[in-house]
């Protein structure tokens, strides 16, 4: 599959560091949403719970997801770096499940640890 679509795109070196977003549309005949979670917008979904929820949802629906971590050096261009636990700077991974471990004792706010299962395509690294 891989090699059809570097075809349809003229090389593989295209694909490098190509959209994703724009991948899963030409793969799946869908549409893709994008959501940048630094946004002010953002901010206040992901302390109301709401984005959790959500994404929890297209999970269960079968939704195709996954997520990368933008950064940029100082010239603008992507780093090619990784950040504290492991996670590489602008690679793309799939999130294969979610899950919600509650506090022990029980929190009174319900505040709990939000677990994402990530799958690096490449294997390790």
């Amino acid at each position: 599959m891989e090699k059809a679509y570097a075809k349809l795109h003229k090389s593989y070196e295209i694909l490098n560091g190509g959209s994703v977003t724009e991948a899963m549309v030409d793969l799946t005949g869908m549409v893709a949403d994008k959501y940048d979670l630094t946004t002010p917008e953002m901010k206040a979904q992901l302390d109301s719970g709401q984005f959790w929820k959500d994404l929890k949802k297209f999970m269960s629906m079968g939704y195709l997801v996954s997520c990368v971590n933008v950064v940029k050096d100082e010239d603008g261009k992507p780093d090619a770096g990784f950040g504290s636990k492991g996670i590489l700077h602008n690679h793309v991974y799939s999130i294969m499940r979610m899950e919600h471990a509650v506090d022990f004792p029980p929190h009174p706010v319900g505040v709990g640890l939000h677990m994402i299962h990530l799958r690096n395509p490449w294997g390790p690294g």
